[in-house]
């Protein structure tokens, strides 16, 4: 899977989850030249509602130390949206309520609790004249957790309810009309749709030759390889068994070719569903009642919408005040699109294009997180990247350069003269110098550095080669080869 050309696989080594929608976003910002700074308890700094139970490696902040202008973060979400449009969206039934007050498109529904009995639930069903199919889901849910859909009758509905209601992470559930068509994620950013994903339910296409489990098996391991997908792998379990069993098939079933077998119902990407860009084709309609959407609910600034477009129009199913993003980042089909850098430009409009240049420069997140998570700092500031273009070389040093010091030497010079990058040695007793920064003439002459080396070092030659590989901040000795 191809990478966007402002990340590579080497930077987000070892970032996961809702970790990497923070860290990507404040690559973004630092590589522009604003401050960064992460919080072990940002409820000391800030106010910014934090959702979840561990907000370590989450929250952070950027500066512009010229302006004087400062902005506070949680994962995705910046503080120019308000803590109360959070509570609202978080509460879909609230979020409903102020969508058909302003005229969007959304399921007709109503919500229930524990308390209600199902002959209340199936009479206000009927009063309210809400057809089938329907879907049942929690209010206060995320992820798809705990929500069943396309319930065709009212056999299925109590069924569904007894599983629903019987669920103890949950008290206060919504059930509103299920609407057939095409799933769609679209990010918004003011009034600009910067972002849309459609999500594709999990299947596997035959080969004529494998089983389903193995054709699930293969597509597994490409989903590895996606930075997003990798721990949202397709599970061989009883829902699937039972679901391509309406079909006639097993998982020892051989597929024809090409032919396309549906694995799950629902189109959730956790669930195993494909993310496709559809950024530029997305149909006005779609366009219109997304941004709508978000003037809907006061102090929605930027937001994840969840559209579906069927044959009567698009219809918004939820929304999502701290969004995920990265999946917009790495669809298995179509063109990532950098979602961070459209919110860092809307809260620093006078930094765009700073970042410009800097594409390799990057910080190591995994070292962040150890010094916070021990509690060693309250809140760890980064050196600025920077603020010119990254200039990059790498140097072959050759002659008597290994065990007499040199990759420390080396290391001690690159502080000195602000540069980043690494040293290592090589097998063949010869030691390679990356070296990276914003003095084009300070990385030229370094090769007059390398030549010198330590009282102990003879240098013989040296090799100067073009770099295009990632940058580190900072300058590291990093294992021989």
């Amino acid at each position: 899977m191809p990478f966007p050309d402002w990340i590579t696989n080497q930077m987000i080594r070892g970032v996961r989850g809702f970790n990497l929608d923070a860290y990507l976003m404040a690559l973004e910002g630092w590589r522009r030249g604003l401050t960064l700074t992460w919080y072990l308890d940002p409820a000391m700094v800030t106010d910014l509602k934090i959702i979840g139970f561990n907000p370590l490696g989450k929250s952070f902040s950027l500066e512009n130390k010229e302006t004087r202008k400062k902005h506070y973060f949680y994962r995705s979400r910046g503080d120019l949206v308000a803590n109360e449009a959070v509570d609202l969206v978080h509460d879909k039934f609230k979020a409903k309520q102020l969508l058909m007050d302003a005229g969007v498109s959304t399921p007709k529904g109503f919500k229930f609790d524990k308390q209600d009995s199902t002959e209340n639930i199936i009479t206000r069903l009927k009063e309210d004249e809400i057809d089938y199919p329907v879907v049942v889901k929690p209010i206060f849910g995320s992820l798809g957790k705990g929500v069943i859909t396309n319930i065709k009758n009212e056999a299925e509905l109590l069924v569904a309810l007894e599983v629903t209601m019987g669920n103890e992470e949950y008290g206060q559930f919504i059930l509103e009309q299920h609407i057939e068509g095409e799933e769609y994620r679209i990010y918004v950013v003011g009034d600009e749709v910067v972002a849309a994903t459609k999500r594709i339910p999990a299947h596997v296409i035959g080969d004529g030759k494998s089983t389903i489990q193995q054709l699930i098996n293969k597509k597994n391991k490409q989903r590895k390889e996606n930075p997003y997908l990798r721990n949202k792998l397709i599970e061989i379990d009883e829902g699937i068994k039972t679901f391509i069993s309406r079909s006639g098939y097993t998982i020892d079933s051989i597929p024809d070719k090409k032919e396309y077998i549906s694995l799950k119902g629902p189109s959730n990407i956790s669930a195993g569903g494909d993310p496709i860009d559809v950024t530029n084709t997305l149909s006005e309609g779609a366009r219109e009642i997304a941004v709508k959407s978000a003037k809907a609910i006061p102090g929605l600034i930027h937001v994840g919408t969840d559209v579906i477009v069927s044959e009567n129009g698009a219809y918004i199913i939820e929304m999502n005040s701290t969004a995920d993003i990265v999946m917009h980042l790495f669809p298995v089909e179509g063109t990532p699109r950098n979602v961070p850098r459209k919110i860092i430009d809307f809260y620093f409009p006078e930094t765009k294009n700073f970042a410009k240049g800097k594409e390799k420069l990057y910080f190591n997140y995994r070292d962040i997180r150890p010094v916070l998570r021990d509690k060693l700092a309250q809140e760890i500031t980064l050196r600025n990247a920077p603020k010119e273009k990254l200039y990059t070389t790498r140097y072959i040093v050759s002659g008597m350069v290994q065990k007499v010091g040199y990759r420390n030497w080396i290391r001690r010079q690159a502080v000195r003269n602000g540069l980043h990058g690494y040293t290592r040695n090589l097998k063949n007793g010869n030691v390679v110098v990356i070296v990276g920064g914003d003095d084009k003439e300070k990385i030229e002459k370094f090769k007059e550095v390398c030549a010198k080396g330590p009282r102990r070092a003879r240098v013989e030659d040296i090799k100067i080669l073009k770099w295009n590989g990632p940058i580190q901040l900072g300058f590291e000795i990093r294992k021989s080869e």
